[in-house]
């Protein structure tokens, strides 16, 4: 009878360090996902920029004079 108790605790263990093993996975993942998101998003935002300043040049003397007044 002790046997079996053993067996079914060690079960346990397994399948609880298993889900742990699991929801460790998915916050990596999720950490990932977003960091992708932001990336992309200051990205997207830099290129509009200089789409709408009329280049990378136009883009950095505007920024100077936003910053500098």
């Amino acid at each position: 009878m002790k046997t079996a108790t053993l067996n079914k605790t060690g079960i346990r263990t397994e399948t609880a360090a298993k889900v742990e093993e699991q929801v460790y996975r998915v916050g990596i993942a999720l950490v990932g996902v977003s960091s992708l998101a932001i990336g992309l998003w200051a990205a997207v935002a830099l290129i509009s920029g200089m789409v709408a300043s009329g280049g990378p040049g136009a883009l950095v003397s505007d920024w100077f004079r936003a910053i500098l007044g």
